[in-house]
C-alpha cells in the first residue's frame, strides 16, 4: 500500500553539529518507521514521535525532543518505531462497489496524502487496538494503521457510490466525489487527510474496454 522508495532516519543519535549547518532533510514514504533496537542514547526528531517497547514489555511514547535511552545491563535492548506526523502519500486498492442500477465496479486505486496527529493517547490507544502494544512488538502498527484507513475509505465510497448510477459515475469526475465524500480526518480523528487522486478504476467493461451501458428500466403496466 506504501512505496518505501526511501525511509526517512527520523530517530538521530544524539551529537553536536557544527555552527550554522542543518541536518539533511528527508521525504517520509511510510506513517511508521521499521522496528529497530535502541542501542545507543538518541533523541526523538522535530515532527515524530517515537514508540519504545521496553524489554519489561512497557510502552513508552515520547514526542519530539525527548531522549531514547538504551536498556540497563544485563537486560535485552528496547524496540522502537517511529511515527512520523509530516503528510505521507498512500496507496489504496478499495471494491467491489455496486451503483445505484446494480452494476459492479470492481476495484478503485487511490492515493492520498494524510498525517498522523502527535497525540500520545491517540497513539498508545491505536498501538492497542492494533495488537502492537502485545508480546509480539510494533512490527505491524503502520499495516494495522493502513488496514484501519482502507476499511473506513471503503465503507464511504460503497455510500457514494451507491447513491449514483453507472453512467452518472462515468460522466462526472469520480476523484470529486469522493473527496466529497471522504471526511478529512479517519480513525477517530488521529489520520488526517490533506489530498486524494483517483488513479484507476475498473470499471464493468465490455469487448475493448468501453463501458457497458446499462440496460433501460422496464415499466410494467
Amino acid at each position: 500500500m506504501v512505496a518505501p522508495l526511501v525511509e526517512a532516519l527520523l530517530l538521530r543519535a544524539v551529537r553536536r553539529r557544527p555552527a550554522g549547518t542543518r541536518a539533511p532533510e528527508h521525504r517520509p514514504t511510510r506513517l511508521v518507521s521499521r522496528p529497530h533496537p535502541v542501542e545507543s542514547v538518541a533523541y526523538v526528531a522535530d515532527r515524530t514521535t517515537a514508540l519504545v517497547r521496553r524489554p519489561e514489555g512497557e510502552l513508552e511514547v515520547l514526542p519530539a525532543g525527548s531522549l531514547v535511552l538504551p536498556a540497563l545491563l544485563g537486560l535485552g535492548a528496547p524496540t522502537y518505531v517511529v511515527v512520523t506526523h509530516e503528510p505521507v502519500e498512500v496507496w489504496l486498492r478499495v471494491g467491489p462497489f455496486d451503483t445505484h442500477d446494480d452494476r459492479v465496479v470492481q476495484q478503485v486505486e487511490l492515493r492520498l496524502t494524510v498525517a498522523l496527529g502527535d497525540s500520545a493517547s491517540g497513539l498508545r490507544e491505536l498501538a492497542d487496538e492494533s495488537g502492537s502494544a502485545g508480546s509480539d512488538g510494533l512490527e505491524g502498527l503502520g499495516d494495522a494503521i493502513l488496514d484501519r484507513l482502507a476499511r473506513e475509505v471503503s465503507a464511504r465510497t460503497t455510500e457514494a457510490v451507491r447513491r449514483r448510477t453507472l453512467h452518472e459515475l462515468v460522466d462526472s469526475s469520480l476523484g470529486v466525489l469522493l473527496d466529497g465524500a471522504l471526511p478529512e480526518t479517519f480513525l477517530g480523528g488521529l489520520v488526517e487527510r490533506s489530498g486524494l487522486e483517483v488513479v484507476d478504476v475498473d470499471w464493468p467493461t465490455e469487448g475493448r474496454g468501453w463501458v457497458v451501458p446499462a440496460p433501460p428500466a422496464t415499466v410494467s403496466r
